[in-house]
Formats: structure tokens, C-alpha cells, sequence
């Protein structure tokens, strides 16, 4: 019973700063936006989509780089001959859906419009 005390006394003390600092912003300058209708909004969503869709396909450009170093470094190891096929492919669906993805705004909206 005595431990818990200690334990439950040292999470209150370690969280108070939290909720202390989390009632005013101490001269920290909260940034406004200019959002003030719906285009706004759809446009840092596209924003956020457009840069998400890069970095997915940099990230997929790097795993064929992965793919082709693990087939470089097999040696004849069908196993790991088997592992880079396998990561190949991964990385050429990855990018298939990074495509699907940016193209199904312009989808949807040619189907409602």
C-alpha cells in the first residue's frame, strides 16, 4: 500500500506541469489559420494528400532499391532470391495503389459530377 502511494504521489507531481501548462499558452504565439469556408479545407486536405502520395512513393522507389540489393547479395540463395521476388512485387503493388490513391479524387468526381 505504501509503494502505491509513492507511485500514485510521483504520477501526480510528474502530470501537474502538464496540466498546468496545458491552461495558458505562456507568450507562445498560437498560430491562426485563414480557413473560413469548405474550398479552404479541401484544399490543405489535397495539400496533405498530394505530399503523403510523394512520400509514399519514395518510400516505395526505395524498397525496390532494398529489392534489388537483397537479389545483388543472394548468390544464388533461393530463399533469398525468393525474398527479393517476394519484396519486388510488394514494392510494385505499393506503387500501384500510390496510384490508384492520387487518381481516386478525380474518380469519384467524374462519377458524381
Amino acid at each position: 500500500m505504501k509503494n502505491l502511494a509513492k507511485k500514485a504521489i510521483t504520477g501526480i507531481m510528474l502530470l501537474s506541469p502538464v496540466l498546468t501548462f496545458g491552461q495558458s499558452n505562456f507568450g507562445v504565439n498560437v498560430p491562426t489559420t485563414n480557413i473560413t469556408s469548405l474550398s479552404a479545407v479541401e484544399s490543405i486536405i489535397t495539400k496533405i494528400v498530394n505530399w503523403l502520395t510523394g512520400l509514399f512513393f519514395v518510400a516505395a522507389i526505395l524498397f525496390i532499391f532494398y529489392a534489388a540489393w537483397l537479389y545483388l547479395t543472394a548468390a544464388g540463395d533461393e530463399d533469398k532470391v525468393a525474398k527479393a521476388k517476394n519484396q519486388l512485387m510488394y514494392s510494385i503493388v505499393a506503387i500501384a495503389v500510390a496510384l490508384l490513391a492520387g487518381t481516386m479524387r478525380y474518380i469519384v468526381q467524374s462519377i458524381l459530377s
